[in-house]
């Protein structure tokens, strides 16, 4: 295959959706002028508009009689002609006819010589009658047919703004859920009518949203297989409670929608039934786009599990194979130098534990944020003296402190915070240990606290190099580290974790560089007031 053909393949799919979603617009279009012909047919009812006739007409008569007193009979035809007009735009043509023979009529029985007889005594007034009935027909038909196209016109407005605002409530829906919630709310309101929808899952197979007790599986099935209209008012299975119209997409059959009066009775109006035609392309849109979005979410989800997976893989098999290369080298010294002096025996057994520490950072570490991201953050929180877990972190850190400066710099007077201490000694150690580490030795590492507001801010600092030029935000993510290849150990889920701990507080981490140098830590926590009884007493 040429290019040009595997351009051609790519593009089909998408040509053929376009043809569908225009044939599926054409399709709409026609059906809402058929839909909005048959509002206009429904107009006042044509016996009441040949008595409405009869009424007007001797009403004109009556009043022509007095007219006449003043104006010429040629004069007062006119009259006749314009009540011929209002009654064919108020009751349509047969009812326009019907009054234009009873004007001629009553016009020649009552006014025209011989009086009260339909006998013409001058056979003009044949040639005159017959052209007054002409143009009462004709202005009669004119009228009516100007009152069929306003109605068509108000009609398919009407049927347009509540497409419309079916296909609105529409797009805001993300999975199929929402567009039965829209649909049982939005049609239920324009066409009086109970809705359900009955979608495809998973597997293939069709389920039914929410609970519909109008609606037949087996019809839905037979709907869904043969994609034809089932149920009341169709050839298929017409005695059947509720109708069922499939729910046909771009792409693939989508489900049944099953439709039923808003009292339980079977849907006998031809009008709502042709809106909810229009409207099954627009919901099989709408089904069609949350399918797409489901399998777009899996895609991003396997494709983020891929890059996680890969990025613990290439970081951890680093990580583990450095320090257990180191372990074995050092037990293999320990094992064949028998005459190997006490003082290098304990400095080989202390690099040994160091490495073992380091190990068992790492994998803590690990297992940590997936009970974390898995399960969520669990805190135990208690009220404790902040300079109390400072010191407890300063401890843990040991001998890897020896080749740096620490200083810790305290507010006095800082409130009881309630927090979960063993949590957030493990963020405070994790960024203490990231200035130790990516600082040289003789570098001062600073933790400060103060409060200010509603808040207490906890600040780890240090007068290193300083963080990497990239985005902050992304120093926070799991596996990423400021160098990408680095003989410094670590996986990048220290700061992570510090971040997954704190928004479990409640509070927010932030990074920048210092001036001249340095990184700065920044750590907010909301302050809240102790109880009582923890409150240390004043002199």
């Amino acid at each position: 295959m040429d290019m040009h053909d595997e351009a051609r393949a790519h593009r089909a799919p998408i040509e053929r959706l376009m043809a569908c979603v225009s044939a599926m617009r054409s399709r709409r279009r026609k059906l809402a002028r058929e839909g909005a012909l048959a509002d206009a047919r429904e107009g006042p009812s044509p016996a009441g508009g040949f008595g409405a006739a009869l009424l007007a007409c001797g009403a004109t008569t009556l009043a022509a009689n007095e007219l006449l007193r003043v104006f010429a009979p040629s004069n007062v035809v006119m009259l006749f002609l314009f009540v011929v007009v209002l009654l064919s735009l108020r009751y349509g043509r047969l009812v326009g006819a019907w009054s234009a023979l009873l004007s001629v009529a009553s016009f020649d029985f009552f006014f025209v010589d011989p009086r009260f007889s339909f006998a013409v005594s001058d056979t003009q007034y044949l040639f005159t009658f017959t052209l007054i009935l002409v143009v009462a027909l004709v202005t009669g038909q004119l009228g009516a047919g100007l009152r069929e196209k306003a109605l068509v016109a108000t009609a398919g407005e009407r049927r347009a703004t509540a497409l419309a605002r079916v296909a609105r409530e529409l797009s805001g829906a993300i999975s199929a859920e929402e567009v039965a919630h829209v649909c049982a709310q939005t049609l239920a309101l324009l066409v009086q009518v109970r809705v359900a929808l009955v979608v495809t899952s998973e597997r293939g197979t069709l389920r039914t949203i929410g609970e519909a007790d109008f609606v037949d599986d087996s019809i839905a099935h037979w709907t869904f297989a043969h994609l034809q209209p089932a149920g009341a008012g169709t050839t298929a299975l017409p005695g059947a409670r509720a109708l069922y119209l499939p729910l046909r997409g771009p792409i693939a059959t989508r489900g049944v929608i099953a439709v039923v009066g808003s009292d339980g009775a079977p849907l006998a109006d031809a009008s709502a039934r042709g809106l909810l035609e229009a409207c099954c392309s627009l919901i099989a849109l709408a089904l069609e786009r949350c399918h797409f979005i489901e399998i777009a979410q899996s895609a991003q989800l396997r494709v983020e599990g891929e890059r996680l997976r890969n990025a613990l893989l290439a970081a951890v098999s680093h990580d583990l194979k450095t320090p257990l290369t180191a372990i074995g080298g050092l037990a293999e010294t320990l094992e064949r130098a028998d005459a190997l002096p006490d003082e290098e025996r304990r400095v080989v057994s202390r690099a040994i534990r160091m490495q073992t520490e380091g190990l068992h950072w790492l994998v803590t570490n690990l297992l940590d944020l997936a009970r974390m991201q898995g399960e969520g953050v669990r805190l135990n929180k208690e009220w404790h003296a902040l300079d109390e877990i400072v010191g407890s972190a300063f401890a843990r850190l040991g001998t890897s402190l020896d080749a740096h400066r620490t200083r810790t710099d305290l507010a006095v007077g800082l409130p009881l915070i309630e927090l979960d201490a063993i949590a957030f000694e493990r963020v405070l150690v994790n960024l203490i240990d990231n200035a130790v580490k990516y600082t040289p030795p003789g570098s001062t590492v600073t933790v400060r606290a103060h409060a200010a507001g509603d808040c207490v801010h906890v600040v780890v600092e240090d007068d290193g190099p300083g963080l990497p030029r990239i985005e902050s935000e992304r120093l926070f993510e799991a596996f990423a580290r400021g160098v990408k290849e680095s003989s410094i150990s670590g996986v990048g889920l220290g700061l992570a974790l510090c971040r997954t701990i704190v928004e479990a507080h409640g509070g927010a981490i932030e990074c920048e560089n210092r001036e001249p140098r340095g990184a700065r830590f920044t750590i907010s926590l909301p302050m809240s007031t102790p109880p009582d009884f923890l409150e240390e007493p004043t002199a």
